[in-house]
């Protein structure tokens, strides 16, 4: 049980979230492997892995994308789970 609530998770199992970054943000894939709750709390922890991310992240410039789902509006607050995938997604435009 944690915070109350019944885990089907034995205590050595770690969330595990896997991150696809751009090369613009000079990464990769990561394994992320602790709890996150949103992809607020993802960018926090990618900025201590990669010290400057948040600097570079500019919502203009890029969008979030979790378990090919692209996220539009209000990504920061979309919540994540054991097993998510999130991609950082350069925006393209064209006219």
């Amino acid at each position: 049980m944690t915070n109350g609530v019944p885990s089907s998770k034995a205590c050595w199992e770690l969330d595990v979230i896997t991150v696809r970054l751009p090369s613009t943000l000079h990464a990769d894939t990561l394994e992320i492997i602790e709890p996150v709750a949103d992809i607020a709390a993802l960018i926090d922890v990618l900025d201590r892995r990669i010290p400057g991310f948040r600097d570079q992240l500019d919502d203009s410039v890029f969008n979030f994308a979790v378990n090919d789902e692209m996220l539009l509006f209000r990504a920061r607050e979309r919540t994540l789970r054991d097993g998510d995938v999130v991609e950082v997604i350069p925006t393209i435009s064209g006219g």
